[in-house]
């Protein structure tokens, strides 16, 4: 809890450091720590939106246009890319040209799957993730 706290001192800060760089456990432990922090900050009483926000999370016209909208993003990025990639390759363009564009489409890919990895692997770890105002 100190660490979390920011309690520690230079020297035990940086040894507590290099602890939770080889250890799993250890840094849920400080996660979790974290997010009691947070949390006691936090427990203030609801205000009037937060209700009306817990109320939209409830509602199923909501949440069901947040699956069709993301649904039609992701499909219509994907479709975009493709058809990108298939009028580049189909026409008498420079190989250079082709290739470049391909290298574009292929490496914003790789970037948005990176960044979803890097989310999905770093969630347990957000001191945020269950914090409600």
């Amino acid at each position: 809890m100190a660490y979390a706290d920011g309690e520690l001192s230079g020297a035990e800060r940086v040894e507590f450091e290099r602890l939770l760089e080889s250890r799993e456990d250890l840094r849920r432990v400080v996660a979790r720590e974290r997010e009691l922090a947070v949390l006691g900050r936090l427990a203030a009483g609801p205000e009037p939106m937060d209700a009306e926000w817990r109320a939209l999370e409830q509602d199923h016209v909501h949440r069901a246009g947040l699956g069709v909208g993301l649904t039609l993003v992701l499909g219509g990025l994907a479709l975009g890319a493709a058809s990108l990639l298939y009028l580049l390759w189909s026409a008498a363009l420079p190989l250079a040209l082709q290739a470049g564009a391909t290298a574009t489409v292929v490496g914003t890919a790789v970037l948005l799957l990176r960044a979803l990895r890097a989310r999905l692997r770093t969630r347990p770890l957000d001191p945020y993730t269950g914090v409600r105002r």
